[in-house]
């Protein structure tokens, strides 16, 4: 099986789901964080495997990661990306600790962390569902696995979300999301990387809605 690249107008279409996918996301975590909360799509990218490596950025440092599945209309990779310091930040805020309490990431940190991406990530996939539904003939929905933390090199944690698409892909599809807390930009990104056969689904369901 082999994929083809994305028309613009596809992208275009992709990119209007991941933005209803963000606006939902952001209410949810609004309620969640107490904070005017904002998560806007930063790009929707089809790019070589090699590029696409480096979308968390260059350096040596370790990042953490919540990893959700997703299955359902689609399947594929939901990616919750931070380095050290803003993650043991949002379980500093979400325990109503002072900041620079947590300094190791300890069962209660992790939890923290994992709970948001869940929020987050859940209400993003409902957004994106909807959306979507408008190209199939019966509603599908869009099911998050429960999340798992990783902490390893970017490049390393990358290589393995999107290794299934690059063996059948010439290039591979992902949207990118940067967060706003109370106006102020973090220091987190979130991804969302369809595998192969979802990248034909996605194509059909894409065509009917241009």
């Amino acid at each position: 099986m082999s994929t083809e690249p994305f028309t613009d107008q596809q992208i275009a279409q992709l990119t209007k789901a991941f933005h209803r996918g963000a606006s939902e996301a952001s209410t949810a975590l609004a309620q969640w964080l107490h904070a005017p909360m904002s998560i806007s799509i930063d790009a929707v990218d089809q790019c070589p495997l090699e590029s696409a490596l480096s979308v968390l950025g260059e350096g040596d440092n370790a990042v953490c990661m919540v990893l959700m599945e997703m299955e359902g209309l689609l399947t594929g990779h939901m990616l919750l990306a931070f380095d050290d310091v803003s993650g043991l930040g949002l379980s500093d805020m979400l325990l109503s600790r002072p900041k620079g309490t947590a300094t190791s990431w300890e069962e209660l940190e992790r939890s923290c962390v994992m709970e948001t991406m869940n929020i987050a990530g859940s209400a993003y996939l409902n957004g994106i569902a909807h959306y979507l539904s408008e190209g199939c003939d019966e509603r599908g929905e869009l099911i998050p696995s429960p999340p798992q933390f990783l902490r390893d090199f970017a490049e390393s944690l990358l290589q393995s979300a999107f290794m299934e698409q690059a063996l059948f892909a010439r290039e591979v599809v992902f949207a990118k999301a940067r967060f706003d807390l109370s106006g102020q930009p973090l220091r987190w990104t979130f991804l969302l990387i369809p595998d192969p056969a979802s990248l034909e689904t996605l194509a059909e369901i894409l065509n009917r809605l241009s």
